[in-house]
């Protein structure tokens, strides 16, 4: 009897892409004041960074993980020098910022699909509806892409954590995403804290589309159509902590994957093709009962009898 049943390897995977790209959403809301909805898109460009090594040159897709790293962080850090810092200069406020970032995701869509043809007259290769699994390696009954993916995540948490708490540009990055004025009066370069950030925030989202084919059929929209869960994984660990977006990417992708398995058991196939549908609910539901996500929910609990007392057992009441 395998030790994971495939349900569980399913949803560990999409979870740990997910978490990792609601991450690096988070970072980005929580530097440039937006929601990026380009940054899905993102993870679209390290899908084909991958098929391009793998289907026509034969590399394995896991060479293209670094490389999709830095080519997703050069991608992010292009679009925020030419458009968001521009825009921002001209005086454009969240609102026109925001807009921005949607007619990003369409360019970057556009160009994608673009490439899939051009790539299709060069080189023979379709790259519509693909896979990557041939190109997998296996650990017992496992695909590499299982505990590959959860260990990137894992890795990831790790160092962002580190660069956080234990490096003066992490505690710059902090300072600046609580208030960029009084971080900008202390000395802190601004610009080159935001620019570091999209790099990242693009760095990790590329990475995460680069598993992507490895177990889901990709397309070059397939990065704008996960958008929805993306956001919902943030919102739901709380725009403004990253480490609740840790918590929030797995919660949305368990609850995705999980919960339209059951219903499909319970009401037939049919219902998978509704499975967008489950981390739409979920953006719903917060937004309805705590716009702060579980950010709101653990501050409301520490406020509560209830919290003030499991407090003063674990010795953290504040007198």
């Amino acid at each position: 009897m395998a030790l994971f049943p495939p349900l569980w390897v399913n949803a560990i995977t999409y979870s740990s892409m997910i978490t990792i790209l609601s991450i690096g959403f988070t970072l980005t809301y929580l530097t440039a004041k937006i929601p990026n909805f380009a940054h899905g898109t993102y993870a679209g460009v390290g899908i084909y960074v991958v098929w391009t090594l793998s289907k026509i040159y034969g590399f394995s897709p896991y060479i293209g993980f670094p490389l999709s790293f830095v080519i997703g962080g050069i991608v992010s850090l292009i679009l925020y020098v030419t458009v968001i810092r521009v825009i921002t200069q001209l005086g454009g406020g969240a609102v026109v910022l925001t807009i921005s970032t949607l007619a990003i995701q369409i360019l970057l869509t556009a160009m994608l699909s673009i490439y899939v043809f051009w790539a299709r007259g060069v080189f023979g290769t379709y790259g519509m509806g693909f896979m990557l699994k041939e190109f997998d390696f296996m650990i017992g009954t496992y695909p590499g892409i299982f505990p590959m993916s959860f260990l990137i995540c894992f890795v990831v948490v790790i160092l962002l954590h580190i660069l956080l708490t234990r490096t003066k540009t992490g505690i710059a990055m902090r300072a600046t995403a609580e208030d960029p004025e009084l971080a900008s009066v202390l000395g802190i370069n601004i610009d080159m804290i935001q620019k570091l950030s999209w790099f990242l925030t693009g760095g990790l989202a590329c990475l995460a589309g680069a598993m992507y084919p490895l177990w889901f059929q990709s397309y070059p929209n397939s990065g704008a159509m996960i958008m929805t869960s993306i956001m919902a994984g943030s919102l739901l660990g709380g725009f403004d902590n990253i480490y609740g977006a840790i918590i929030g990417g797995f919660g949305v992708g368990f609850s995705e994957i999980v919960l339209t398995a059951w219903l499909q058991k319970q009401l037939g196939p049919w219902v998978g093709r509704w499975r967008p549908i489950v981390p739409m609910v979920i953006l719903v539901a917060v937004l309805l009962f705590e716009p702060r996500g579980l950010t709101g929910v653990y501050e409301r609990v520490k406020a509560s009898p209830i919290g003030d007392r499991a407090l003063a057992m674990l010795g953290k009441k504040e007198e």
